[in-house]
C-alpha cells in the first residue's frame, strides 16, 4: 500500500498463545503515543469511515478476516487490503486519509488503535467520511 504504511509486527508464540508489542518503549517514554483505545468489530460490521485532521492513527487488527479500505482525501486514490485472520500487521494511517475496516470473516475482530497527537477537546480531530 502506498497511501499508508503497513508494518509487520513481531510476535512471540508458545503453547499458551502469542504475545505482541505494537507500541515501542521509546514512543511511550517520549510521550509520542496518545489516545490508546480498543474496539470490537462483529462479523459484517464496519468501523472507521472517518479521517483525522492532525493525527496519525495506528491500527492493529486482531481476529477474523477484515477488509481495510483507505482513501487519500487530496488525490482521491483508494487502496484496499484483505487481512487474513493469521496476519499481524500494523496499519499507520496519516492525517487526511479516510479509513474503514470491515469484518468480512465469521468471528469477532478487535482493533487496537493508538495515535501520535492528543485530541484537543475544543477542536475535534475526527471527521466522518463514509467510504464503505
Amino acid at each position: 500500500m502506498g497511501i499508508i504504511q503497513v508494518k509487520e509486527i513481531e510476535f512471540y508464540q508458545d503453547d499458551r498463545g502469542w504475545c505482541i508489542k505494537p507500541i515501542s518503549d521509546d514512543d511511550i517514554e517520549n510521550g509520542i503515543i496518545s489516545d490508546i483505545h480498543m474496539v470490537s468489530v462483529k462479523p459484517g460490521a464496519i468501523r472507521g469511515n472517518h479521517y483525522h485532521v492532525n493525527k496519525t492513527e495506528n491500527i492493529l487488527i486482531i481476529g477474523s478476516t477484515c477488509r481495510v479500505l483507505v482513501e487519500d482525501n487530496n488525490t482521491k486514490e483508494k487502496e484496499e487490503r484483505i487481512l487474513e485472520n493469521n496476519e499481524k500487521l500494523l496499519f499507520v494511517i496519516p492525517p487526511d486519509v479516510t479509513h474503514a475496516i470491515e469484518n468480512i470473516g465469521n468471528e469477532v475482530s478487535y482493533l487496537l488503535c493508538f495515535s501520535s497527537v492528543k485530541d484537543d477537546s475544543k477542536n475535534r480531530d475526527l471527521v466522518s467520511n463514509k467510504i464503505i
